[in-house]
């Protein structure tokens, strides 16, 4: 670590912050970690969870719904010598990002999009105010639907900010400051022969829709006539139906449907371990009970929808 780089880093990341961005402290410097979360940093100032085996786990969970107070952000810098800044995107910080690597260069000159930061790879990062509505990390669900050297960091994520420094150089912001908007993202593009859903494959068509005359139609086969909500295992199921597509989806649906028939969030946020056993097995990569109720947090966030409505068919009274 080079001398005074920890007080850089806590004096930009105390500017992020003044500015509504919450931040992270990475590892930063030459280690084989330094691109991900400085776990000491955030275990020694309480960001921690016991998983299942007993173990502490560092997390850092918190700063995707609230801000780092100055505090934590000079316990992970002065005291603890965190190496590097993470940006947490999403709804909280106000920001999506597109990352681009080496590969998706020509197609970004193609597009005319001016980066705003150099990453030391060689690629680049592009920041789109955040569209309002819940925007997956990492495309998982979509890569296939993204042009190579192209991937978003949305809600549930973070991008390394700079100065960090990896062992292949720094992080460097652009004299560019205008964000990207959803409208300079074309729908459609054609590029090498194919043909991408761009805007759609990052997330930013729109929020996805809930289907509510099926949805109402399922909730007539199981509601009674006393029944004043929908049952909320009746949502879960219908909300792990989106699982092999993306379990942060279903998870969306489940809070934006919960929201809808009545539950408040903290009720919920107690059947992510429910939602959790619908989906496991759907896909090998873990899915942490953390990750689950971020994107359930999102469903609350949209307007509410209306309620699924018991609707009258032949045997009803």
């Amino acid at each position: 670590m080079q001398t005074g780089e920890p007080e850089v880093l806590y004096l930009v990341a105390r500017e992020l912050v003044s500015r509504g961005l919450s931040v992270i402290p990475t590892g930063g410097g030459l280690s084989d970690k330094a691109k991900q979360p400085h776990f000491q940093a955030l275990k020694l100032t309480g960001h921690h969870s016991t998983n299942a085996k007993g173990e502490c786990k560092a997390t850092w969970r918190a700063m995707q719904e609230r801000l780092p107070s100055g505090d934590e952000l000079h316990a992970w810098y002065l005291e603890h010598r965190a190496g590097g800044i993470g940006v947490v995107t999403g709804q909280l910080s106000g920001y999506v990002v597109v990352d681009v690597d080496v590969a998706g260069l020509p197609l970004l000159e193609h597009l005319g999009w001016r980066p705003h930061v150099h990453s030391p790879s060689g690629g680049c990062h592009l920041y789109l105010k955040h569209p309002g509505w819940y925007v997956p990390s990492n495309a998982s669900q979509t890569k296939h639907d993204l042009p190579s050297g192209f991937d978003v960091r949305g809600d549930g994520g973070y991008i390394m900010f700079p100065p960090t420094r990896t062992r292949k150089g720094s992080y460097r912001r652009t004299d560019e400051r205008r964000p990207l908007t959803i409208q300079d993202i074309p729908e459609t593009l054609t590029w090498q022969g194919e043909t991408y859903p761009l805007r759609a494959a990052l997330g930013l068509s729109g929020p996805p829709e809930p289907e509510p005359e099926v949805a109402a139609t399922r909730f007539a086969r199981f509601i009674s006539q006393e029944d004043e909500r929908c049952p909320i295992w009746l949502i879960l199921e219908r909300a792990a139906e989106h699982a092999p597509t993306s379990r942060n989806k279903g998870a969306f649906f489940f809070g934006l449907w919960a929201n809808a028939n009545g539950y408040p969030l903290d009720e919920a946020l107690h059947y992510v371990g429910e939602y959790l056993s619908l989906v496991a097995g759907v896909k090998p990569s873990p899915f942490p009970p953390e990750e689950a109720a971020t994107a359930i947090r999102s469903g609350y966030r949209l307007p509410k929808k209306d309620p699924w409505q018991r609707r009258e068919g032949p045997g009803s009274a």
